[in-house]
């Protein structure tokens, strides 16, 4: 009898132990190894504020984890619960639940690469924004004035034009129009240091009043060779009280649009119109890289031109000048300049229409089709002129 009370005990102690090993193993595999694998993977949004139940239960209705007890009760006692971070990730079934805490903890969430190139107004800004980022433009817009945000950040112009600074960012794929302006505004105050503060103070200019300067040197320069040149005849013609016409800002006061200026739009009635407005403009008018606003703090010293006008001879740059005689040839060379363009330019579509294939061979007894038919009816119709990228920025009387 003693014999079967041992045997009794030793098979049930060893049936506890198969259990409980079981039931560690049950709890210790989905921590350590994770569930069975899934077959993609899945996109969980964790909510500000969401208690350990609640991520449990969203993970387990994504089938992330399954088994959301063992998860809520692992994180509880390794002190994940009170570390989440809030946001979009993405996650596959059968990852670790002590990774998935870990990642969850680290803020691993979906980040979208976003680039902004040089030279964007804040509208086209908000247009990049809706497209990767799914936020309302005309939110976007309204926050980019925001006046408490602006006396924040001891901005001076009316809104965030020229501060939103140019460059690729990674944004959680939620990411709110206040977190996009907080991002981008960091960036630029990174890049603008003391010493262009310092330069602007010398210059006896606020940093709004250089970033309207770069914005505009933005507009107008398309070699960087040329910026600090193209400052020097804006600090020119400034502390000679004249007229800055600037065609960059003509375009800004018509909505931002970008084509060539038309002699009728110089007369818009806008603040930001530097034909009709002495100095500069209220604000910027785009985004400028900092090639152009350290442009802006350093024209080329002894410099005497007050105008210039674009080659067009299609290298992207400008002819220089001190007086308006000088000026006045610029602008007759720049004309013949792109008038032998126009000339090449349908010489050539004239050369490779003769070098296509030459029409069929007419069978004997058929009857040839007319020339006009065979060749097409456009046959050496010019091509359309190149429009200049910048126009003379000082004349008045050129449309």
């Amino acid at each position: 009898m003693k014999r079967g009370l041992v045997w009794t005990i030793v098979v049930t102690l060893c049936l506890a132990l198969c259990l409980a090993a079981g039931a560690g193993l049950f709890v210790v595999r989905p921590i350590l190894y994770g569930d069975a694998a899934g077959p993609a993977p899945v996109r969980v949004d964790i909510p500000a504020g969401a208690s350990l139940g609640d991520i449990a239960a969203t993970l387990a209705t994504a089938r992330v984890v399954h088994h959301p007890f063992v998860f809520k009760r692992y994180a509880t006692f390794a002190h994940f619960d009170r570390q989440v971070r809030p946001g979009e990730y993405e996650f596959v079934a059968g990852e670790p639940y002590r990774r998935i805490l870990e990642r969850l903890r680290e803020g691993d969430i979906i980040q979208i690469k976003v680039t902004f190139p040089e030279g964007l107004t804040c509208r086209e800004v908000a247009q990049i924004v809706e497209r990767k980022l799914g936020i309302d433009p005309e939110v976007f817009l309204r926050a980019t004035e925001d006046h408490e945000l602006l006396r924040r950040h001891n901005i001076d112009s009316p809104s965030f034009e020229g501060y939103l600074f140019p460059d690729t960012y990674f944004f959680p794929s939620k990411a709110t129009e206040q977190e996009v302006l907080e991002t981008m505004l960091q960036r630029f105050f990174t890049v603008w240091t003391p010493q262009h503060e310092e330069r602007a103070r010398a210059l006896g200019m606020t940093r709004g009043q250089v970033l309207a300067l770069a914005s505009i040197i933005e507009g107008e320069a398309l070699l960087n060779s040329e910026r600090p040149r193209i400052s020097a005849v804006y600090h020119n013609r400034m502390r000679k009280d004249m007229l800055l016409q600037a065609d960059p800002t003509v375009l800004y006061a018509l909505g931002g649009v970008r084509r060539r200026v038309l002699y009728r739009d110089l007369l818009v009635a806008s603040p930001y119109n530097t034909y009709v407005n002495r100095g500069l403009p209220p604000g910027p008018i785009c985004n400028p890289r900092l090639a152009s606003i350290e442009a802006a703090l350093a024209p080329v010293p002894n410099c005497e031109e007050i105008y210039f006008v674009a080659a067009n001879d299609g290298s992207g740059r400008h002819v220089f000048t001190r007086t308006l005689a000088e000026h006045d040839a610029a602008k007759r060379q720049a004309d013949r300049s792109g008038a032998a363009r126009v000339a090449a330019a349908s010489a050539g579509a004239r050369d490779r229409e003769d070098l296509s294939p030459k029409a069929p061979q007419v069978k004997k007894g058929a009857t040839a089709a007319p020339a006009a038919t065979q060749h097409g009816a456009a046959k050496g119709s010019p091509a359309p002129a190149p429009t200049p990228a910048h126009r003379d920025p000082v004349d008045d009387d050129d449309e």
